[in-house]
């Protein structure tokens, strides 16, 4: 089970908790009941215009990543002159994922400018088609005014 393998530091093998939970049963697994875990699912990094509209869906971010924590580089949904933009996410992105934070990130410099984009793993919406509930220890998680 992948909790036994993160306690052991063991090979994370894909297991699955609570298939068939409707949006409001994870929810509640994720919020409330449990204080030592939270339901995540592989998410959509979802792009962002200045004028606070969405664009498209720019890479997925999956719950293997999450739990892993490593420092990740992805690449953006387009790019100039045959330079693609790209975006880091560091680990302490990856511990604001596992408070159920949404995350906000800027993609290198191509052709002069930046672009943002975000990462919110308590919404829904950004959840990939069939993607599957994952029980996940919880961390520390520091409060703040966002």
């Amino acid at each position: 089970m992948r909790d036994a393998a993160l306690a052991s530091g063991g090979l994370v093998v894909a297991a699955l908790w609570g298939c068939g939970l409707d949006e409001a049963g994870a929810r509640l697994a994720s919020e409330g009941g449990d204080d030592e875990f939270v339901t995540l699912y592989d998410t959509h990094a979802m792009a962002t215009y200045f004028d606070g509209s969405l664009g498209p869906r720019t890479g997925v971010i999956t719950v293997d990543m999450v739990l892993a924590g490593v420092e990740t580089d992805l690449r953006f949904w387009h790019g100039h002159g045959g330079i693609q933009h790209h975006f880091r996410i560091l680990p302490e992105h990856f511990t604001a994922m596992r408070c159920l934070k949404k995350v906000f990130i800027e993609t290198t410099m191509v052709d002069g400018h930046k672009h943002k984009l975000f990462v919110d793993f308590s919404d829904a919406r950004w959840r990939v088609a069939g993607a599957q509930p994952v029980r996940v220890p919880r961390v520390a998680c520091e409060s703040s005014s966002e």
